[in-house]
């Protein structure tokens, strides 16, 4: 009689090692996304040295300026182990910058030349390091088109990212070539930070460089500084997708599917669901993290895998019309809802569908442009003619920026980070 119990305990230990612990991780799990990060960044910056830069440190305290260009290498130190940082001063003539002498870039003498080529610093810059020019950005339309084609050409033609990021400080001195006539005029900010004027760094180097440089220089610049931070990489960010609350009373003759948690290893995230041979709906949420920029509009693609238990890994179909999905934009981040069509599956399996979100082009330049939309500067001022001369002194950089971005989108493809849902058929 004990002989038979024990006989019967160790089928029953058996059949659970195979069935019980065979659901807790049967397939592979997503694919990690890490960043590997070089424990040596090398950096390179370049300060505007033309008279429209005097009005930023014409003071006698340290400015916003002064802590703004100091902050670069303050992100440096804190986002990589090592930091190799070099200067140069351009305009009329590109010189660098030595150690002993770096510190000049607060004083008012340090600016004095006539001539402002940023589309020649970037076609000059080490496309190796991670490069920063520091200008106003008062640019004339046709130096804009120059600039967006040689970043186009020196950076995002080579999988390489760049970000424009904004600071508004005090200003006390003259303003330069304005409107067609390259009118000038006095301007006096005090200490009114709605008066403050905003001067720019365009950040250029390895896409996941850039990012980890702009993250780093927000969490060090103070917190009383205004800023703006636009990055123009391929990853928007990210966030977690999950199975939607659905109000089963409005979803009259739509068939659902119910949510499981075996497919993967115990606790998983990801969306798990069984399917049966009908056709059948899952509603996902896709919550994006805080700090993650959001459009308008968004097109979404898939990706269909198969597990294949001998290989232990999955294989991309070919394309089936096994399930198709549409995404909702809202205002923490997406309504996603996927349509199965089971009957059309090649076979019975384990599969992974993966969801690619990116958003429309029109989408990602209004987003991007519209980082801006509350830094209007309506300059108003008399000229020489006579009269009351107005104009938006950042009209021609938020075109810029539009443009910039156009061309980011059709060499970067923006996206947000992949997602997946798990499904057993």
């Amino acid at each position: 009689m004990m002989k038979r119990i024990i006989v019967v305990a160790a089928m029953l230990l058996l059949l659970a090692a195979l069935f019980g612990c065979g659901n807790s991780a049967r397939v592979a799990a997503p694919p990690e996304q890490n960043v590997s990060v070089a424990e040596t960044i090398d950096g390179v910056v370049f300060l505007d040295g033309s008279m429209s830069m005097q009005g930023f440190v014409n003071f006698p305290a340290v400015t916003e300026y002064v802590d703004a260009i100091k902050n670069i290498e303050q992100a440096l130190t804190l986002g990589w182990k090592n930091e190799n940082l070099a200067y140069y001063r351009f305009g009329d003539k590109l010189q660098h910058i030595d150690d002993e002498d770096r510190l000049r870039f607060a004083g008012y003498g340090f600016y004095g030349d006539l001539q402002t080529r940023l589309d020649v610093m970037v076609n000059d810059s080490d496309k190796e390091k991670l490069n920063f020019i520091v200008s106003d950005f008062l640019q004339t339309d046709q130096d804009f088109q120059k600039l967006v084609i040689a970043v186009k050409k020196n950076y995002f033609a080579n999988g390489k990212g760049a970000a424009l990021i904004g600071v508004k400080g005090r200003f006390k001195g003259a303003v330069y070539d304005i409107g067609l006539a390259k009118e000038q005029f006095y301007y006096y900010s005090g200490d009114d930070k709605g008066r403050f004027r905003p001067f720019y760094i365009l950040v250029l180097g390895e896409q996941r460089e850039v990012e980890r440089f702009c993250r780093y220089y927000d969490q060090a610049l103070a917190k009383d500084i205004d800023r703006k931070v636009i990055c123009l990489t391929d990853d928007l960010g990210g966030g977690k997708l999950e199975a939607e609350a659905v109000d089963y009373s409005k979803l009259d003759g739509i068939k659902t599917y119910a949510a499981v948690d075996d497919i993967l290893a115990a606790g998983s995230a990801v969306p798990q669901y069984t399917l049966k041979s009908r056709p059948g709906s899952v509603y996902l949420c896709y919550d994006l993290t805080q700090g993650s920029p959001m459009v308008d509009d968004v097109q979404i693609k898939t990706a269909l895998e198969l597990w294949q238990e001998q290989q232990q890994g999955f294989k991309k179909m070919m394309a089936v019309t096994a399930a198709k999905a549409e995404a909702d934009v809202r205002s923490d981040g997406f309504a996603v809802r996927i349509d199965f069509r089971p009957e059309v599956l090649p076979e019975s399996g384990v599969y992974r569908f993966g969801l690619f979100l990116k958003p429309d082009m029109d989408s990602y330049k209004t987003m991007q442009a519209g980082l801006l939309d509350d830094w209007t500067m309506e300059d108003s001022f008399e000229i020489s003619s006579g009269g009351v001369f107005q104009i938006d002194t950042t009209l021609e950089l938020k075109k810029f920026i539009r443009n910039l971005s156009e061309v980011a989108y059709v060499s970067l493809h923006p996206h947000y980070k992949e997602r997946y849902v798990y499904f057993r058929y």
